[in-house]
């Protein structure tokens, strides 16, 4: 498991995110991050893949990114970030993320482990007693939060992409939808992390301490809307941990492709926003839309021309599908 990649997939949810420091001002050419068509008839679906933590003042948008926003009637994120929604998370963590009384993971862990463990509790505000009584995924996205906060990509979630799209979407009056609950998520992180792992969680929480560079690459290449960069991280990642892949990556992936193909009959344009993981490399949400017919089609969002949205071959549709994706 390693919470330097797969994990921060989800950390919007407890909001961590990337301050820039002076070592990490900006990127140095115009922005372009990768933005997607989906058409069929009168509905239209826009897909961006996005950073969910960004450093402040982190240039990203541009005229084709912003044109595509105006233009959407609905707006699709994974999972919301309302009051409402965050109560019910906060009420979910209080019932499910401690151990049962008068267990504690320092306890639980290896000399090395706990070494990590002291050094991560060392960078955060939060009373070390709290967290030792954490249960294990708890602990690693608490730990992980403060890590990011602190850390040499210190940054922000109302800087994040999701955030400021939604809060736009929600002051213009537009519609907002999500793909998953945020308890759907945690769900996923308790699986991805139980108890009986100590090992794994020790492997997470040495990385933890040293992930600042894969979070530099996933930002660089989805900034210069480079998703070969993406995806070989992606590749990477799973090589090291392919069990959470599966479960972070795959699974939601297979999950949501039925939800977006459903908006290709809406008969309206949708603004679909997901973490830039999700739209790289094979098994992407974007693969599999190619994989299955969709005519998918890569806007030019910079000074680059961008290459072509899809590079698989398809699978055999019948008719009407077919008739649906012309």
């Amino acid at each position: 498991m390693r919470p330097g990649f797969f994990k921060p997939l989800l950390g919007i949810v407890l909001g961590a995110v990337l301050a820039s420091d002076p070592a990490f001002a900006g990127p140095e050419r115009p922005p372009e991050p990768a933005l997607w068509e989906l058409s069929a008839g009168d509905s239209r679906v826009y897909l961006f893949g996005s950073i969910h933590m960004l450093p402040r003042n982190w240039a990203w948008r541009t005229k084709a990114i912003d044109a595509a926003i105006r233009a959407s009637d609905v707006f699709v994120f994974e999972t919301a970030l309302t009051a409402e929604e965050t109560g019910k998370m906060r009420l979910f963590v209080r019932e499910r993320g401690n151990l049962p009384h008068g267990q504690a993971l320092s306890r639980m862990l290896s000399p090395e482990g706990l070494k990590d463990f002291r050094k991560a509790l060392t960078m955060t505000p939060l009373d070390p007693q709290s967290v030792d009584t954490m249960r294990p995924w708890l602990a690693l996205m608490v730990l992980g939060d403060y890590r990011v906060q602190s850390g040499p990509l210190r940054s922000f979630a109302e800087e994040g992409v999701d955030y400021t799209i939604e809060q736009a979407a929600r002051k213009a009056g537009k519609s907002v939808r999500h793909l998953e609950t945020g308890e759907s998520q945690f769900e996923i992180l308790i699986q991805a992390t139980p108890d009986d792992d100590i090992e794994g969680f020790e492997a997470d929480l040495h990385d933890l301490l040293k992930s600042e560079d894969v979070y530099r690459r996933v930002l660089e290449g989805w900034t210069s809307g480079n998703q070969a960069d993406i995806a070989n991280v992606v590749a990477e990642e799973a090589a090291r941990n392919p069990r959470e892949k599966r479960l972070l990556l795959d699974r939601r992936n297979r999950n949501w492709l039925p939800q977006i193909e459903g908006m290709m009959v809406s008969g309206q344009t949708m603004f679909v926003t997901v973490g830039a993981a999700h739209l790289a490399g094979p098994g992407s949400v974007l693969d599999m839309l190619c994989v299955r017919g969709w005519k998918v089609h890569r806007l030019k969002t910079g000074p680059s021309t961008p290459p072509p949205a899809c590079t698989t071959p398809t699978v055999k549709l019948r008719g009407s599908q077919v008739a649906l994706r012309r």
